[in-house]
């Protein structure tokens, strides 16, 4: 029986509590807006060039090996001879394995194992390149090559570009409401749309000259002074405007 009496008075509170809360609902008006997209971009000379030299151990005239070690000064002391810095110069890798333990004890069971490292070089320009090739032993580099491009100041590039982007599509946004009468408001969403990382490129004839020192260990047959294709910063936007 109370059972019954308390579903009764449920019924009663719920049918008096119902209405009031439907009566709250308030219908959200409509926004007029308008979506568009802006884009900018930028190019920049590179003033970071980062280059990998590949050296490797060799015979000389004589038949004797000429060791890692002995390489490795020679070759640091012709990038302090060109005026690299030394936090400019930096390891990449020792016979294909960094500096592990798998290294000592190769070269301790096989003395003629061919001992290889790996260092990168930060350029500022390619004439720097220039001063130091013709002072590397042609007979040690195996190989060497471009492996990244960048600029000191990217970031604040990036920005730049970032709001010339912005104030494209808010412009675009301005004359196509204007074009039908309408008048632009405020900005109700500014989406990055990610073009990705900058992408620079490369002359074909300059890293060409690059490789003509390690092939066959021939000499070095030029300069790379010839310039970089710029590096080429992009970005897109996508803005919604309220129209009043």
């Amino acid at each position: 029986m109370k059972a019954i009496k308390f579903l009764i008075v449920s019924i009663l509170l719920f049918s008096l509590v119902a209405p009031s809360q439907s009566q709250t609902i308030i219908q959200q008006p409509k926004i007029k807006k308008i979506v568009v997209t802006g884009s900018s971009e930028m190019e920049v000379d590179p003033d970071e060039i980062y280059v990998n030299f590949m050296l490797r151990e060799y015979q000389n005239n004589k038949k004797e090996k000429i060791g890692i070690e002995v390489i490795k000064k020679e070759f640091l002391e012709a990038c302090a001879k060109s005026g690299i810095l030394k936090e400019n110069i930096r390891v990449d890798g020792m016979a294909g394995n960094a500096y592990s333990d798998w290294f000592i004890r190769k070269k301790k069971q096989e003395p003629d194992f061919i001992a290889n490292i790996t260092y990168v070089i930060k350029f500022s320009s390619t004439k720097m390149i220039d001063d130091l090739i013709p002072r590397l032993n042609d007979n040690a580099v195996l190989n060497m090559y471009i492996s990244k491009m960048d600029h000191s100041k990217m970031e604040t590039f990036r920005k730049e570009v970032k709001i010339k982007a912005t104030q494209a599509a808010k412009d675009k946004a301005l004359y196509l409401s204007q074009s039908i009468g309408e008048k632009l408001g405020g900005a109700l969403l500014i989406e990055e749309i990610d073009n990705g990382t900058p992408y620079p490129l490369m002359m074909k004839a300059s890293n060409m000259a690059m490789m003509e020192m390690s092939n066959d260990g021939a000499a070095y047959g030029g300069e790379t002074s010839m310039p970089f294709e710029k590096i080429k910063i992009r970005f897109e936007t996508r803005a919604e405007f309220e129209l009043e």
